[in-house]
């Protein structure tokens, strides 16, 4: 896959059709790094987009490359001034062009508009890269937590401010 392979793939807002697409490209991803998968708990909100984001009032984009959905983001907000980024996956075969920067900048943008002064992120440990992309657009590490997903993971939290 060249550079120019890049130019073709659009990033759009979550549409119903994506629906398979995104637990398609969030499982391959957890299946790359040894995840637990828990389709009725942890992973519920895959299923049901619109009530886990866009009820809430946040927002969902998908990376798209006219044939399928290669890459996630989602946001929701907390109250008026603060807001989580979620579901931030690229599949592999796309990473280091750029699209992971596609995604974060769709989210953030999103968040600005909505008038959100700060975003917050947690990732689970094992994702060096996407921690380097957080702290390259200014997120500062603040802590650690242990997630409620099946392998009690052990993820770092992140936050922006001023966005």
């Amino acid at each position: 896959m060249n550079e120019s392979c890049t130019e073709s793939v659009t990033l759009v807002p979550y549409a119903p059709d994506h629906a398979d697409g995104i637990v398609a490209v969030v499982r391959a991803v957890h299946d790359e790094y040894g995840f637990s998968w828990e389709a009725g708990g942890y992973h519920a909100d895959l299923y049901d987009i619109g009530r886990h984001y866009l009820a809430r009032g946040g927002a969902f984009f998908v990376l798209f490359d006219g044939r399928r959905v290669i890459g996630t983001v989602g946001v929701t907000p907390h109250d008026a001034e603060e807001c989580e980024l979620h579901r931030m996956y690229l599949l592999a075969a796309w990473r280091g062009r750029g699209l992971g920067r596609r995604l974060l900048d769709a989210a953030l943008s999103w968040a600005r508009r909505q008038g959100c002064r700060r975003m917050i992120a947690w990732s689970d440990v094992k994702l060096t890269t996407a921690h380097a992309l957080y702290e390259s657009y200014g997120f500062v590490r603040f802590g650690e937590r242990i997630c409620d997903d099946p392998d009690h993971s052990r993820e770092h939290g992140f936050v922006k401010k001023p966005l």
